[in-house]
């Protein structure tokens, strides 16, 4: 079935940025203490636009620029306005399964939530946001490793979003009514996307159609 769900607070995506991944490949594909190459050094090269752009994952797949500097303004506002943020479908599936854990429905299985995760799936492992107006943020955010320092954190911020994911389920193992029950409850009690615990990323249902071969 075709459900979809229509945001109440704003929603952050926010995933690993370019930069980052490649000077974590370089750190882990060689010997402790080895120094990080100047180019991809992202102390060196600090870009706003690149963690912004390359912090989303996008409806069509962008094409990785080598040089940090070459993520601009105008590179974002066209991704936002020509292409799609996209909310990928184990994320939705990891929030559903927290509801159903959580709030009781195990009760029902005696089991951990591994028989809800094998029989409900989403079709497409991205699903794009559609958003009424977008906005960045750039601040200092607690770091949780050992030396607790604060790090710069940016993050990309959807007003009026909404998102359609096609879930497909096996009524004889949990109903329609259940499932959509717990959609609801997700939306309501968890949330989906970054600083949920913040009240981010709360959404409701919209419109369900059911889907046929």
């Amino acid at each position: 079935m075709n459900i979809q769900l229509i945001g109440d607070t704003d929603l952050i995506l926010r995933k690993k940025a370019l930069s980052f991944e490649r000077e974590e490949v370089f750190k882990q594909s060689h010997t402790k203490g080895t120094k990080i190459p100047d180019k991809i050094n992202s102390k060196l090269h600090y870009n706003i636009w690149e963690k912004l752009i390359t912090s989303i994952t996008w409806k069509e797949p962008i094409r990785e620029l080598d040089m940090y500097e070459d993520y601009t303004e105008e590179m974002w506002k066209n991704l936002m306005k020509n292409n799609a943020p996209c909310i990928l479908s184990k994320a939705f599936i990891g929030s559903f399964k927290e509801v159903f854990i959580t709030f009781g429905y195990r009760d029902s299985t005696g089991k951990a939530g591994t028989d809800f995760s094998r029989s409900i799936k989403i079709a497409d492992w991205k699903n794009p946001v559609d958003f009424a107006s977008v906005s960045y943020s750039q601040h200092l955010t607690p770091n949780n490793q050992r030396n607790k320092t604060n790090v710069l954190s940016e993050y990309n911020i959807f007003s009026g979003w909404r998102c359609d994911i096609n879930v497909i389920f096996f009524e004889n193992v949990f109903p329609k009514e259940t499932i959509l029950e717990i959609i609801s409850n997700a939306g309501e009690l968890v949330g989906i996307g970054t600083k949920r615990a913040e009240g981010f990323g709360m959404y409701h249902i919209g419109d369900v159609t059911i889907l046929t071969d």
